[in-house]
């Protein structure tokens, strides 16, 4: 989780009460986060679904919600204004998406210029994937003339970035400039990278590498242009809304950016806030509380929540625009256990008397895990989610109909796995580095359609040059013969196998799984340069049909 760092006395300042220490160690442990100390500074743990917590100035403004000092979302006030730019069709296949906005009449004193850094540094590292999906830039306002345009440039391309007193190319930036070196991965294969200009041709910023020296802002900057970046649209939204939250709590003027993107004029920041219906019956079942409409609609504004209306049964709650972790009711079911106090809740003995004992499918779990261990295989553990390229496209496996996410925050994991293959593929070109044979299993769930049915599956995978169909067949065997079970194989046809080497798995003529030698087309589409055997199992079906064995 990401660590940060507040000075105290700017911290009470900003929370606008003179609080003790041990006050203040409670009510910060108990919003949400996890306390490391409070003297002689703050320092604190920030889940990483929480990014609004990451700047002084979001993480006061909840700390007095839950402290009862104000309620309600923040009010923000954008001004309309003449500022515009464009958003050139070339980006869209190298870096797609931009927003902006204009801050005036700043103070960059030391505490806001501390504040700035850090919150930028944090939304890269965490929020922005360390920059593939999110990247800031911050420029000085008036060294800019109005209209900008956001565009590609060749990499022959040359102006004078951020701390360099000399025109450097793109080419030379990503082997000469420190950020150039660090984060050069994200445009290697672009032959024209990501540029922001302005009307008079002068360059702003390269993102997601570095600004030019040109916009840097000095201690005499009194206004700002914010630019963001990247690869998912809601994401560079919530990232604008999380950092503009912060400059208006120190009394910034925030103006309004029209972006022409694909002939549409959009108007950013887009504060408007989204609603989600929160239904009473639920929240009071999940937490064991019976709450009334109003209780429940206190408690969500000591979250900062807005509440566009109420009844006996339902809350509309109106969700502030920089709170990125809002998916699900399930999420102000939380907030609302939060605000209540988790020690306000009265354990309570269940009233059904029961004899606890182990799930018994988990023990046949652990049983596998033991005996693929005993054959010196390594066992990993992936995301449930991943996306559609992974399953599909670079499986050549079109004929399987996957599960997708609602309102997915990001798009390398908007799609409930719906095997684990593609996964350990993915894990053994992440390990690449390591040396040969590579042994690796995983067992996990996945739902395999879109009947929605959760399955327990094991998938098996050996990679080292000479890795064959008799060699996987092997593993398998043994497996099987651990538990005293008999299985055949049925000649079978799957895209990401090699045809003529792979089958299905049969046990009494139900289907259990499938195994064979990877297709070198699906190597190639992993960029993997070794050969793969692999099976996988449906351990849900292995154990109903033979769980009086075991």
């Amino acid at each position: 989780m990401p660590t940060v760092n507040f000075d105290k006395n700017e911290f009470i300042s900003l929370l606008g009460k003179a609080v003790d220490d041990q006050t203040l160690s409670d009510r910060i442990s108990m919003v949400g986060t996890d306390l490391e100390k409070v003297n002689p500074e703050i320092v604190v743990e920030v889940f990483p679904d929480r990014p609004d917590l990451l700047s002084i100035e979001g993480f006061t403004s909840a700390l007095k919600g839950f402290m009862g000092i104000e309620k309600g979302p923040i009010d923000f006030k954008v001004h309309k204004s003449s500022y515009e730019g464009r958003v050139d069709p070339k980006v869209k296949s190298v870096r797609p998406f931009a927003v902006g906005a204009i801050v005036k009449g700043i103070k960059l004193d030391d505490d806001t210029i501390r504040s700035l850094m850090q919150i930028q540094e944090k939304l890269h590292i965490t929020h922005g994937r360390n920059r593939k999906k999110v990247a800031i830039g911050v420029h000085d306002l008036d060294k800019i003339k109005f209209p900008i345009k956001y565009t590609t440039m060749p990499r022959d391309f040359s102006f004078i970035p951020l701390e360099f007193d000399k025109n450097l190319t793109i080419d030379e930036i990503l082997k000469m400039h420190p950020k150039g070196v660090a984060y050069a991965h994200l445009l290697s294969e672009f032959k024209e990278c990501p540029i922001w200009i302005d009307d008079n041709g002068q360059v702003l910023s390269m993102p997601p590498i570095i600004n030019s020296d040109y916009t840097k802002v000095t201690e005499k900057t009194k206004n700002l242009f914010l630019d963001i970046t990247g690869t998912h649209r809601k994401s560079i939204e919530y990232a604008l809304n999380i950092i503009l939250m912060g400059l208006f709590i120190r009394g910034a003027e925030i103006h309004s950016l029209k972006l022409n993107d694909e002939g549409k004029d959009l108007i950013y920041p887009n504060l408007n806030m989204e609603r989600l219906e929160l239904d009473l019956s639920y929240s009071n079942k999940i937490l064991g509380l019976n709450l009334s409409e109003t209780e429940t609609a206190d408690l969500l504004m000591k979250m900062r929540y807005g509440i566009a209306s109420k009844s006996k049964d339902k809350i509309i709650v109106e969700i502030p625009p920089y709170r990125a972790d809002i998916l699900h009711p399930i999420d102000l079911v939380e907030d609302v256990s939060i605000a209540y106090g988790f020690e306000n809740f009265i354990p309570e003995i269940p009233k059904i008397a029961t004899i606890g004992q182990e799930n018994s499918i988990e023990v046949f779990i652990r049983k596998i895990e033991e005996v693929m261990v005993g054959f010196n295989f390594f066992e990993v553990k992936n995301y449930i989610l991943s996306n559609e390229d992974v399953l599909i496209t670079k499986m050549l496996d079109n004929k399987r109909k996957l599960v997708k996410t609602r309102n997915a925050v990001n798009t390398e994991f908007d799609t409930v796995r719906s095997s684990l293959l593609p996964l350990l593929i993915k894990t053994l070109v992440s390990n690449s580095h390591y040396e040969y044979p590579q042994n690796i299993f995983e067992v996990g769930i996945v739902v395999p359609d879109q009947n929605l049915i959760e399955k327990q599956y094991l998938s098996c995978a050996i990679c080292h040059p000479k890795a064959n169909f008799s060699e996987i067949k092997g593993v398998f065997n043994g497996l099987l013969s651990s538990f005293g079970l008999q299985y055949s194989v049925k000649e079978e046809e799957y895209p990401y196998f090699i045809e003529g080497r792979s089958c299905a798995l049969e046990i009494d003529g139900s289907n259990i799984g499938k195994m064979g030698e990877l297709n070198p087309e699906v190597l190639y589409n992993f960029k993997l340069e070794m050969p793969v055997s692999a099976f996988e199992i449906d351990l849900s079906a292995l154990f109903d049909l033979f769980k009086e064995k075991i």
